[in-house]
């Protein structure tokens, strides 16, 4: 885990900021009147990574990969029903 991650965990809970739900409910007037103005980058970060359920990867400093997409031809013979020659459709990959 980063120092910088770290300290800000250590602000946060020092300032009874120690739940998922708090730090969700930080805004700037909260973090400014809590002494938390310099960390505010970080506040947001955290919880984006909260949001997006990624708290683990934001602790560790890792990101999952994006999925790609790719178009993939299918026969005629694939899908009769249309009966219109070869077709592409788009799909995304699982990216884990």
């Amino acid at each position: 885990m980063e120092k910088s991650i770290r300290t800000l965990l250590d602000k946060l809970g020092k300032k009874g900021f120690d739940t998922e739900r708090k730090v969700n409910a930080i805004d700037m007037q909260v973090a400014y009147d809590s002494g938390l103005a310099d960390e505010l980058g970080g506040i947001l970060a955290l919880q984006k990574a909260i949001k997006s359920h990624s708290t683990y990867a934001f602790l560790m400093g890792g990101a999952d990969q994006k999925p790609e997409k790719k178009e993939v031809k299918r026969n005629a013979d694939d899908d009769r029903s249309t009966g219109t020659g070869v077709q592409t459709e788009t799909y995304e990959t699982g990216g884990y």
